[in-house]
């Protein structure tokens, strides 16, 4: 039933009592004051005065009972208007005191019962738009603290390989400084990547550009380009050499990031002479297994498992291991870690191999 026509119902039965308690309280009063008007069936002047105050006293009356009736539920949803303007999204008001037992409006709310079922939408609406706007802006940030983070590594290649062409301690041949160039340029463009990824528009998730690709290939050569840093000479780096090709769906830049960061985690934190093993296998069901192994220093795996990984270098887990675990989890993936303090490190990434 539409409200207008509710509200208008409402009111003419509320007029019609208001004419029954008129009729019924002046025929009681003359009754009681003026029996012989009945008797007599002449009317009296007093009666007719009095008629005409009662009416007017219980039509001031009634007045005042439909304000309230019809005012009521009007001031609670301004109030609460005010409210979602103010980012308070709950009724001002304890449900027991508009709901029944049956969890329906009580009266005079079930009046507009259409429109506080609106207010309430709008403010799931509102609330909901809140909380997604919340998480966008905190992946946003997490997007671009993760950038931040993965810029030091080009800058340190950079940083590492134009300290060696510059030392005059050194005479590197031709080929040698071709070599470093080399190094250098292509981690400018690395550098040119990350920074134009920090344009890109994130919406609650990590952005994926996914395609085929042969994660043994893109794992070796990661493995192979940390490896060559300067900062990691002093580490071992062995990659199981099996199997030779697996096709996975995935974003190469972001994979290729978050094996990055889990090979040189393993190195930052870790005391030169570590040995750091590679393995890549093909479980049941197609599932593809990457792991990274170290004898190194290990750590409380807590941090990183609880997603608060702290970015100072006494803590093993770092902010590297956090941002390889998103862009796993934003694969579809999972990202498991065994460690223990002074025992070593096992990481696992766990993806879904293509359809063949």
């Amino acid at each position: 039933m539409n409200v207008i026509l509710r509200i208008a119902l409402q009111l003419l039965g509320a007029f019609f009592i208001l004419f029954v308690c008129i009729q019924t309280i002046a025929i009681v009063t003359a009754w009681l004051f003026w029996p012989q008007m009945f008797l007599s069936g002449e009317s009296s002047g007093f009666y007719e005065i009095f008629v005409v105050a009662l009416c007017a006293l219980l039509f001031l009356l009634s007045l005042l009972l439909i304000g309230w009736y019809l005012g009521k539920p009007v001031y609670v949803m301004m109030v609460w208007i005010r409210c979602l303007a103010n980012g308070q999204y709950d009724i001002p008001l304890h449900g027991h005191e508009i709901h029944s037992r049956k969890r329906t409006l009580k009266l005079p709310y079930a009046v507009y019962k259409e429109l506080f079922e609106h207010l309430r939408m709008l403010a799931s609406t509102l609330r909901r738009n809140e909380e997604e706007l919340r998480e966008s802006e905190q992946m946003k940030r997490e997007w671009i603290r993760g950038i931040s983070h993965d810029l030091k590594t080009p800058l340190t290649y950079i940083s590492g390989y134009s300290a060696m062409l510059i030392n005059s301690e050194y005479s590197w041949s031709a080929g040698e400084q071709k070599q470093f160039l080399s190094i250098i340029q292509q981690k400018a463009v690395h550098l040119q990547e990350l920074v134009q990824d920090l344009n890109e528009t994130i919406y609650g998730q990590i952005p994926l550009k996914a395609e085929e690709a042969d994660i043994v290939e893109l794992v070796r050569r990661t493995v192979a380009d940390v490896s060559s840093a300067p900062w990691a000479t002093g580490y071992l780096f062995v990659m199981d050499p099996e199997p030779e090709r697996i096709s996975l769906f995935c974003d190469p830049k972001l994979m290729t990031r978050a094996i990055r960061n889990v090979l040189v985690n393993a190195v930052v934190h870790n005391p030169e002479g570590t040995e750091i093993v590679v393995r890549i296998s093909q479980l049941v069901d197609r599932i593809i297994e990457i792991q990274v192994e170290d004898n190194g220093v290990g750590f409380n795996e807590t941090f990183v498992n609880s997603g608060s990984a702290k970015t100072s270098s006494s803590e093993r887990s770092g902010l590297g291991l956090t941002i390889a675990k998103k862009f796993v989890e934003a694969h579809g993936g999972y990202f498991i870690i065994s460690s223990k303090p002074n025992e070593g490190t096992s990481i696992s990434i766990r993806l879904q191999a293509a359809q063949s």
